[in-house]
């Protein structure tokens, strides 16, 4: 093959990421509220979070690694009543969070 075929093929390769990841962040929601429920799935990580917003609407959020917080944080919040930020994508009829903010 030839050398111009070699850079463009990895010119393509390098740019698929970031179609990826634009296309995920244009999908992105924001919603803020209470904590109700916090459930672990490990140290760092949460496994769900469900969130009541201030027109009483629950949402319940499943993760997919790290979102920025870890679940003693989230729980202080909740003890606290302190809301809290849920930036998220929906897939189906699921909701991911990627993101959480105070």
């Amino acid at each position: 093959m030839s050398y111009v075929f070699h850079i463009a093929l990895l010119a393509l390769m390098a740019s698929l990421p970031l179609v990826a990841i634009g296309c995920e962040a244009r999908g992105t929601a924001q919603v803020r509220g209470q904590v109700v429920e916090v459930v672990a799935r490990n140290f760092s990580e949460l496994e769900t979070l469900r969130i009541r917003d201030e027109q009483d609407r629950e949402f319940i959020f499943e993760t997919e690694g790290f979102v920025g917080f870890t679940p003693s944080h989230v729980k202080e919040h909740q003890f606290m009543g302190q809301s809290l930020l849920v930036t998220y994508v929906r897939r189906g009829d699921r909701l991911i969070a990627v993101g959480l903010e105070d």
